[in-house]
């Protein structure tokens, strides 16, 4: 009989085959940029192409040359990113953003509530949602190489993504982490992070499928984000692993 740790191993080891599939379009931006979706080993990067491309989310440690060779293959280099704008401080989102500043001299957006989480190179603590979570949790990696955001969005102030050619804004909306933030663009769509997951495995199984993720800070405020952006008029709602997901789904997934 396989001991608990033993199948933690193999679910982790699943996990990160789900993040082997091909870069793709999957969305426009307001005024028609390409939104490029790069499933990495443990999450997924989003990439507007813009004149000055904007990558939500950076990957994690050992993504690099995955995140570079899907950027080539889609007309773009390293250095013509303008900002890397970080949903939340955790390891498999944020992994990546010290080299990103440091080799490519990208600026990094980060929530004001999650600049603890970047200086110190560690997730805080991840409170499972379900029995599964927990079960994986001794797996998941939760260390990444510290920096220090350039700019740290706070509760009281979104920041207009206009000077990097994009049509919306990044707002704190704390909930799976203390400084989780959330890019709501102009045409009500939305990219959450780990607000929510689509599918089961990292969205290997029913990606478009939404759920709650396995870790939250904190479940009840995290569920009244939801709902704060659906009668924002939220859309369509890109996802940290699996997605896109639509409103009428996020409606029947998380009901009042």
């Amino acid at each position: 009989m396989r001991s608990p740790t033993t199948l933690a191993s193999l679910v982790f080891g699943l996990l990160v085959l789900s993040g082997c599939r091909s870069a793709s379009v999957v969305g426009h931006a307001p005024g028609g940029a390409p939104i490029l979706s790069v499933p990495l080993r443990l999450s997924n990067v989003h990439v507007i192409q813009t004149a000055r491309p904007v990558l939500i989310d950076s990957g994690t440690i050992g993504d690099m040359a995955d995140l570079q060779s899907a950027l080539v293959d889609h007309g773009m280099s390293m250095r013509s990113v303008g900002l890397v704008v970080l949903t939340h401080g955790h390891a498999d989102h944020a992994g990546l953003a010290a080299d990103l500043s440091r080799s490519w001299g990208m600026k990094i957006m980060l929530g004001a509530g999650d600049t603890g989480l970047a200086q110190a190179g560690r997730d805080d603590e991840l409170v499972p949602t379900s029995f599964f979570a927990r079960l994986i949790r001794p797996s998941i990696i939760d260390v990444y190489p510290d920096f220090v955001p350039d700019i740290a969005v706070r509760e009281d102030a979104a920041v207009d993504l206009a000077p990097w050619g994009v049509q919306g804004k990044a707002i704190a909306m704390p909930g799976h982490t203390k400084g989780s933030i959330v890019v709501v663009m102009a045409d009500h769509s939305a990219f959450v992070g780990d607000m929510m997951m689509g599918g089961s495995l990292g969205g290997a199984f029913s990606p478009s499928s939404p759920g709650e993720h396995y870790y939250q800070a904190d479940r009840a405020k995290n569920l009244r984000n939801i709902q704060t952006l659906l009668a924002m008029g939220v859309e369509k709602f890109y996802l940290g692993h699996g997605g896109p997901v639509a409103r009428a789904d996020v409606i029947a997934a998380f009901p009042r």
